[in-house]
């Protein structure tokens, strides 16, 4: 059995202590979750803790401590 997980990833909200994001993952579902940057602490809005949700963040958290960028758009695809 193959797993495969996509998500589009947008930012929707930032501010000084925060940025919200918006992933649709294959079904079209959206689930949001929110990155505190004092803290550098990834959480869900949504109550989600899957998979997918583990790798959205993952992906979030690589850019942020890599670039202490919070891009606009990613795609989580493996």
């Amino acid at each position: 059995m193959t797993l495969a997980l996509y998500a589009e990833i947008e930012k929707i909200e930032e501010d000084e202590e925060q940025v919200r994001y918006r992933y649709t993952d294959i079904q079209g579902s959206q689930y949001t979750l929110a990155l505190n940057k004092a803290t550098e602490v990834i959480a869900s809005e949504n109550g989600a803790d899957d998979m997918l949700y583990r790798a959205v963040a993952r992906k979030i958290a690589t850019v942020w401590l890599d670039s202490g960028a919070t891009p606009e758009r990613l795609v989580v695809q493996s």
